[in-house]
């Protein structure tokens, strides 16, 4: 694999999808980032089995191929290297070689046969709402989540469509935050508990502009949020969201 990226592009990629590098792992492949140049793209990928990032860098392909590095190791390297354009190298035994003018390093990498890859979301009909949107809602409801994994329903905020309004709430046993939007479009109902990891991480990747949209898809066991050349998709949470309504 021999890739030619500006550091500028590679280093907003890389701190996009470090959000969902695992921190707390026993399996290392959890630790690193995917670097697939195999399919006309430069997609870099990273999965902590919860929460998945996948995004897309500009940057000439020189050679195709796939690797998985350590995350935290890269991205202190790229953080540091000059504002220029950075060519990584990867032979067949994962030694990757990243220069950039007269900075050369050399990081062992992995198979990308290891690392797991994002579930497969059927694409169909998408909630469509702007970006400022989006980030408005989770900022504004997020902080009443709870931080303590013993209720783990409380660390997830609810996702509800009814008669084409999307209500948004968290609670954490003290308040309670609840935030309501209508949709231009027509939409099913329907409600889902979204982890507030997956929501804060979101939150800091948008870029709150009113002009752009973010695309979300939903199964019974997934959320997928589409925006910018980006993806993030999450698990939620099994169970009953408890009945606000009655709690008002």
């Amino acid at each position: 694999m021999k890739l030619i990226i500006s550091k500028s592009d590679l280093l907003k990629g890389v701190q996009i999808v470090s959000k969902a590098v695992s921190s707390k792992t026993t399996m290392s492949i959890l630790e690193c980032i995917l670097i697939d140049a195999s399919k006309g793209n430069i997609r870099l990928v990273a999965n902590d089995m919860e929460l998945g990032i996948e995004t897309i860098v500009k940057g000439d392909i020189a050679d195709n191929g796939v690797i998985a590095i350590n995350a935290k190791i890269f991205a202190e390297i790229i953080r540091k290297l000059p504002d220029s354009d950075i060519t990584l190298e990867s032979d067949d035994n994962f030694q990757m070689t990243i220069r950039c003018e007269k900075s050369v390093f050399q990081i062992a990498g992995k198979s990308s046969d290891e690392f797991p890859s994002l579930p497969e979301i059927m694409k169909k009909d998408a909630l469509v709402i702007s970006q400022f949107t989006l980030k408005e809602l989770i900022n504004q409801t997020v902080f009443s989540i709870s931080e303590n994994e013993s209720n783990k329903i409380m660390t997830g905020e609810l996702f509800e469509i009814k008669n084409n309004v999307l209500r948004v709430v968290a609670l954490d046993g003290h308040r309670i935050a609840i935030r309501k939007v209508g949709l231009k479009n027509e939409f099913e109902d329907k409600k889902v508990i979204v982890p507030g990891k997956a929501l804060k991480e979101i939150s800091k990747i948008l870029s709150g502009e009113t002009e752009k949209e973010v695309f979300i898809y939903f199964t019974d066991r997934h959320i997928l949020f589409e925006f910018d050349e980006t993806l993030v998709l999450s698990r939620l949470i099994d169970g009953e969201y408890y009945k606000i309504d009655q709690m008002i």
